[in-house]
């Protein structure tokens, strides 16, 4: 993400001041510095960027453009308390130029924060500053349903039903969780410092991804992480596990070495793993269906078990998420299906599931009926919500937005569920210790009813 939004046009523009006095040295320095921070971040150096805003906003405290810098990049670490402190004493300073730019950042912040009455206010403020025009460019109408859907369902008085795996969450990222093995078993990914190699990926100065196993003890009632075999799955670069059949003979998963010493992928691929014994997983091949795994982004996939359309068709579907039409549409969900034991060509499910946005993290159930899927384009609460599509034939019905239950104003993905188990397992952000990072839950589903269970 380029910084600027608004501010493109004012970059270079002068700054207004505050009334305690800040000289002009410190005043220049400070300019300097924000000149170097967008330069940082502009090349992928958020981290970097960060504290060179921060000493910024300390050379001259009066800079509302430094105020606005340091307050975007902890929004885009997810630091929303910070940013809202930073943001709102940027408003304080009133720089015209600033404002409407602000405005927009701190409707952004109190959304991420749930706090939406002030979320509906900014934006509304950022609305009448930059005029409709501009407002539509920038997505302000879509924030504002966002907000008011959410306002919405919360008035409901709907009860979130996700419980974190406390055992597991830490203040980095772990998210995809699997439950295999009636629940015994928990596999996740998660980007932190034990990840192969401790490598940073250099592209958002976070560590690479890892696939992590754990298992359920009866003892201490939590589950803990496992070492095995399964740990030679990982490379230097981006691994993760997407989907394991209940069976446990097959599952599918992400490699991409691109960015890594290995070198092995061109881009993210997906492969296979698959065991003669349940859950004892031999080598990991990657998968060779037409239409899979090319050139692009191609991952996150799952499979459904073999189901049959009439007395003489038998299917079988790989869906995954690829942006191999990105300047249409980002990233969206392609489908490969077997036919009769040959597989045709991935394509596009139907319009209906996929936007001009980003979908991602699909999962069928394996009996072919259900499908769910996150995406950040159809209406939802904000960031990624989770959706469910049933079958209708050959065709899915319109999405249905799974609500306040599951989904919250941050980002909501890699739901599954478990009918044999009453259970669904999803990530999400949420505050942990006061910082915003993917997490993962469990939802129990025992005694409830909800449209995609019946």
């Amino acid at each position: 993400m380029k910084l600027g939004f608004l501010t493109l046009l004012t970059i270079l523009s002068s700054q207004s001041f505050a009334q305690t006095k800040v000289g002009f040295f410190k005043r220049l320095n400070a300019s300097r510095q924000v000149e170097k921070g967008i330069e940082q971040y502009n090349q992928g150096g958020t981290s970097d960027a960060y504290m060179t805003f921060k000493q910024a906003s300390v050379f001259n405290p009066n800079s509302a453009r430094a105020m606005y810098y340091l307050a975007t990049v902890e929004f885009d670490l997810k630091n929303y308390n910070e940013a809202e402190i930073h943001a709102r004493e940027g408003l304080r300073l009133n720089d015209k130029k600033l404002n409407g730019d602000l405005q927009l950042l701190a409707g952004q912040i109190h959304h991420n924060l749930n706090h939406l009455d002030s979320a509906i206010a900014h934006y509304n403020a950022c609305s009448k500053i930059i005029g409709e025009k501009l407002a539509k460019e920038y997505g302000i109408p879509v924030l504002l349903e966002q907000t008011t859907y959410a306002k919405k369902e919360q008035e409901k008085g709907i009860v979130n039903l996700r419980v974190p795996f406390a055992e597991l969450n830490t203040k980095y990222d772990e998210y995809g969780p699997i439950l295999t093995q009636g629940g015994q078993a928990l596999y996740f990914t998660a980007r932190n410092p034990e990840a192969k190699g401790e490598n940073m990926n250099p592209d958002d100065q976070s560590y690479f991804e890892d696939i992590f196993f754990s298992f359920w003890n009866d003892t201490t009632k939590s589950y803990q992480i496992t070492y095995s075999e399964d740990l030679d799955w990982n490379t230097e670069g981006f691994d993760a596990i997407n989907a394991v059949m209940s069976d446990g003979l097959h599952a599918y998963g992400t490699l991409n070495t691109s960015a890594s010493k290995e070198k092995t992928t061109e881009s993210s691929e997906i492969f296979e793993l698959s065991a003669e014994k349940p859950f004892v997983w031999d080598e990991q091949k990657i998968v060779k269906i037409p239409g899979v795994n090319t050139s692009f982004f191609d991952g996150a996939a799952c499979m459904s078990d073999t189901f049959f359309v009439d007395d003489y068709t038998y299917k079988r579907e790989l869906y995954f998420v690829s942006d191999r039409q990105a300047e249409k549409s980002l990233t969206d969900i392609f489908v490969a299906t077997e036919t009769n034991g040959i597989w045709g060509e991935a394509v596009l499910p139907v319009t209906t599931i996929n936007t001009t946005g980003r979908e991602t993290t699909p999962f069928i159930t394996e009996d072919g009926t259900l499908l769910f899927f996150s995406s950040d384009a159809l209406p939802g609460m904000g960031g990624y919500d989770v959706y469910f599509c049933k079958r209708n034939g050959n065709q899915w019905s319109a999405p249905v937005n799974l609500g306040a239950a599951f989904n919250t104003v941050n980002d909501d993905t890699h739901f599954q569920y478990y009918p044999a188990l009453g259970k669904a397992v999803m990530a999400g952000i949420s505050e942990l210790d006061g910082l915003f990072n993917y997490n993962i839950f469990q939802i129990d589903l025992s005694g409830k009813s909800f449209p995609f269970m019946k």
